[in-house]
C-alpha cells in the first residue's frame, strides 16, 4: 500500500448512496476499487432541512468507509435568482451555490486532484486550487438536440429550447477547455468529443459490473415463461421515455403474440407516468426502489433496454449480462458496448415491430436463449470487471499527478 497516496477531492451533486442509478453506482464502484491506492474525499450537496435532513445524514455515515473525509454543503444554498448567478446555462445555474464555490476554494488546494462528476457541476473547476483537475462526462446527449436526455428538449418543445441548447454546448466547450483530463465512458463518446477537445485530454474508463454481486443464473426452459424486466432511475428522462415507449408501442405487440406475458418495471423514483402503467390486475408491475435488483433479475425471462435518448453505456445491461439474463436493446444501447455482437450477446431492434419480434424470438427459442446467456456472461467477465476497468483511471491519476501526461 502506498505510503503517500495521492489525495483526490471528488465533487458530486448529491451523496452517492444508496447507488440506485448508474452514475452513482459507477462513482462508488471506482472509489471502492481504488481506495487502497488513493485517498478519496467527498464534497457534495445535502439537504439540511425537513425530513430529508436525517436521511441525507445517514447517507454520509454510510459512505464513511469509502472516503477519508466527507464535506457537505446545504443544497438550500443554491441561488434561485438567475440574476445573482454567473452566466451559466440552466443545467448549471440550478446548481450554483456560493457556499459550494467557497468550499471548493477552501478545500481543493490541499488535494492533488479535483475530480468533478456530471456536467451540471463542471463549472466548479473555476474555483479550484488543486494542481490537477478531472471531469467525468457521463452523458454527451446534450450535444444533440434530437438525442438529448433533457425532458424539455423533446417534441415541438425542442425548437423553443434551441437558444438554451446553444448555451449548453458553449458551456460544455468552455469547461472542457479548463480541465486537465476528461473521463469518458465509451469509445464512441471519446471519438465524438475528440472532434472538439484535444485527444490527449481524454481518458476512457468504461462502466463495469460487479460480477460477484450479479451471479450467473444458469438458463432453464422454465425461465422462458417468466416476466420481462426493465430497470431504471426514472427521474433521468431517458429511462422514463424508454419505459413509456416500450409499454405503449412494443408491449401490446408482445402480448398479442404471447398472451399472458408480464412486465416488471423496477428501479428508483418512478414518475407518475410510470406508476400509472401499473393497473391493478394488469400485466405491468412497478416496484419502486428495491434493496437488491437481483431479486427481479433472477425471476425474469428477458431484460429489455428500449432506451432511445442520450449517450454512454448502460450499466443495467451489463448487470443483466453478468446475471445471464438475455437482452433485447436498441442500437443506441448496443453502441455503448462495442464488444457485444448482435445475435450472439444480445438482440438489437429499434422499431416496435422488430423489438417485439426479438423478445418473442428469445422467449420461444431456448437454444438461442441459452447460448446468449452464456456468451453475455463471458463477455462481462472478459471486458467489464470493475477491478480491471478501474486500472485505467488509476493510471490516469498517477500520470497526471506525476507530470507524465501533458494537458
Amino acid at each position: 500500500m502506498p505510503q503517500n497516496k495521492p489525495r483526490i477531492l471528488l465533487v458530486t451533486p448529491s451523496a452517492p448512496f444508496p447507488p440506485t442509478n448508474g452514475g452513482m453506482l459507477r462513482i462508488v464502484s471506482l472509489v471502492q476499487a481504488l481506495k487502497d491506492d488513493f485517498d478519496f474525499s467527498l464534497l457534495t450537496f445535502t439537504h439540511s432541512s425537513g425530513e430529508r435532513k436525517f436521511t441525507e445524514a445517514a447517507k454520509l455515515i454510510a459512505l464513511e468507509g469509502l472516503f477519508k473525509e466527507i464535506h457537505s454543503v446545504p443544497k438550500e444554498t443554491v441561488i434561485t435568482d438567475p440574476r445573482a448567478c454567473p452566466p451559466l446555462p440552466r443545467i448549471a445555474r440550478d446548481w450554483f451555490s456560493p457556499a459550494m464555490a467557497a468550499a471548493v476554494m477552501e478545500l481543493s488546494p490541499a488535494y492533488d486532484i479535483l475530480h468533478v462528476e456530471f456536467l451540471q457541476m463542471a463549472f466548479y473547476v473555476r474555483y479550484s486550487g488543486a494542481p490537477v483537475s478531472f471531469f467525468t462526462e457521463h452523458d454527451l446527449g446534450h450535444l444533440s438536440l434530437f438525442s438529448s436526455y433533457f425532458r424539455e428538449w423533446t417534441g415541438l418543445r425542442r425548437f423553443a429550447e434551441i437558444p438554451e441548447w446553444l448555451r449548453v454546448r458553449a458551456y460544455h466547450s468552455a469547461v472542457c477547455a479548463e480541465y486537465k483530463r476528461i473521463v469518458v465512458l465509451t469509445d464512441y463518446d471519446r471519438r465524438l468529443l475528440a472532434k472538439k477537445t484535444p485527444a490527449g485530454k481524454l481518458v476512457l474508463v468504461k462502466t463495469g459490473t460487479n460480477l460477484a454481486r450479479f451471479p450467473f443464473r444458469a438458463p432453464l426452459r422454465e425461465h422462458l415463461a417468466a416476466p420481462l424486466v426493465y430497470v431504471g432511475h426514472y427521474p433521468h428522462f431517458p429511462n422514463e421515455d424508454a419505459a413509456l415507449w416500450f409499454c405503449r408501442r412494443v408491449f401490446p405487440l408482445i402480448t398479442r403474440s404471447l398472451p399472458g406475458t408480464k412486465l416488471i418495471l423496477a428501479g428508483s423514483q418512478p414518475s407518475p407516468a410510470i406508476e400509472a402503467l401499473a393497473v391493478p390486475g394488469g400485466p405491468v408491475s412497478v416496484t419502486g426502489e428495491v434493496p437488491d435488483i437481483n431479486e427481479y433479475l433472477s425471476r425474469s425471462s428477458v431484460f429489455v433496454a428500449p432506451v432511445r435518448l442520450g449517450f454512454g453505456i448502460k450499466g443495467k445491461v451489463l448487470e443483466a449480462f453478468s446475471a445471464g439474463i438475455p437482452v433485447v436493446a436498441t442500437s443506441l444501447v448496443a453502441r455503448g458496448i462495442p464488444e457485444a455482437r448482435p445475435g450472439e450477446h444480445l438482440l438489437v431492434a429499434d422499431t416496435p415491430k422488430d423489438f417485439a419480434a426479438a423478445v418473442a424470438r428469445l422467449k420461444t427459442d431456448f437454444p438461442l436463449y441459452e447460448r446468449m446467456a452464456l456468451a453475455a456472461r463471458a463477455l462481462a467477465e472478459k471486458h467489464y470487471s470493475w477491478k480491471d476497468l478501474a486500472l485505467e483511471l488509476a493510471r490516469a491519476y498517477s500520470a497526471a499527478v506525476g507530470g507524465e501526461a501533458k494537458p
